[in-house]
């Protein structure tokens, strides 16, 4: 019996403990999009193909290594669009990684200005406690910046920590799948 659970599902590699995924193919044209009539090496990968690579890397723990395998079932082996397809598949999870950095970026942006807003609010808060001196608008004022300081900063707390969190492991798998080795296995 298996130690996990995906051991089922996965192959495992002997030497390295490395889970491989498999890919089985028609042909080396399978890898990448049928519409996209790009440079062989930027073009954009298949549909399925990513969603098959992304959904697999997301089932394995983010601390055991990959290897793309890709069972290439009517065709001849070829070096050349070999390196093509590598430096192809790299380059678009370089550019998932890219756009994945890019919104973390932002949202830190965000967090940073609702943290901002929360110290002037809080500010305000301390501001009008001395020089309001009716006792309703007091409270209303004081209350209302204090309750607006605290909404700012559980937002940017929220934004940074609890939303963000995908994005984390977005990053972590996209790297790991950056430095996966691919294999191209031959019928």
């Amino acid at each position: 019996m298996r130690n996990n659970f995906l051991d089922q599902f996965y192959t495992i590699d002997p030497h390295t403990g490395d889970y491989i995924i498999e890919i089985t193919l028609t042909n080396y044209d399978d890898i990448f999009n049928s519409w996209d009539s790009s440079v062989y090496n930027i073009r954009d990968l298949d549909s399925s193909l990513k969603s098959f690579i992304e959904d697999c890397s997301s089932d394995i723990d983010l601390r055991k290594n990959i290897i793309l395998r890709f069972n290439i079932w009517h065709q001849d082996k070829d070096t050349v669009r070999e390196k093509i397809i590598v430096e192809g598949i790299c380059t678009y999870f370089y550019y998932c990684l890219h756009i994945t950095r890019n919104r973390f970026h932002e949202r830190i942006k965000r967090a940073a200005f609702y943290v901002l807003t929360s110290l002037v609010f809080t500010i305000m808060s301390i501001y009008f406690r001395s020089i309001v001196k009716n006792e309703m608008i007091h409270e209303l004022v004081l209350l209302s910046l204090t309750v607006g300081g605290w909404v700012f900063l559980w937002e940017a707390f929220s934004l940074l920590f609890i939303q963000s969190s995908e994005l984390w492991k977005k990053k972590k798998q996209y790297k790991r799948l950056l430095g996966a080795p691919m294999i191209f296995k031959y019928r």
